[in-house]
């Protein structure tokens, strides 16, 4: 049986197709599974994770550029809805100390300085692909040859970035 190309198929999805649609899923459900293990999602949440992903896929659909490569831009989709996750579950993570934490703690003026430098504050003063890279490598512990592979650039120029980002920062600190 001759595979179709996956062109097709989108045009096919677009005209409502439902059997396009299978075959996609059907094409890039084990190729999803796989790269959210590779990104190190929870088996809990990997049926939901590529649940999700499609779900999205169909709401942006018409997006797609036909002149790309459909499993890079559904892969793309699924690194974001990822990235979105992991920020939702920070955010939770977040909410639960403050719910929990002691109202009246014994703080240390170091430690209140130190407190008001926010992982948010960090972060708004990066572009967007610091942000990415400060957001895997710190605050989801993903090693750099994982981000290289995932973004598409070489291992060294990130760690070089990074560590240039962290001077950077210090320096802000300092001041």
């Amino acid at each position: 049986m001759k595979k179709i190309d996956d062109s097709v198929l989108v045009k096919k999805i677009r005209g409502g197709d439902k059997e396009a649609l299978s075959e996609i899923i059907d094409r890039y459900l084990p190729q999803l599974t796989a790269f959210f293990r590779y990104l190190r999602a929870p088996e809990s949440t990997l049926e939901d994770l590529v649940q999700d992903t499609f779900i999205r896929m169909m709401d942006k659909i018409d997006l797609y550029d036909d002149g790309k490569k459909f499993s890079t831009w559904l892969l793309t989709l699924a690194k974001n809805l990822f990235i979105d996750q992991c920020r939702k579950e920070n955010r939770r993570t977040e909410i639960r100390k403050e719910l929990f934490a002691d109202k009246n703690p014994v703080v240390s003026v170091e430690d209140e300085v130190v407190g008001k430098y926010t992982a948010e504050e960090v972060l708004k003063n990066l572009s967007s692909d610091e942000r990415l890279l400060v957001e895997l490598r710190v605050f989801q512990g993903v090693p750099f040859s994982d981000i290289s592979e995932l973004t598409g650039e070489v291992e060294a120029t990130l760690r070089s970035r990074f560590f240039r980002i962290l001077a950077r920062l210090r320096l802000k600190k300092n001041i």
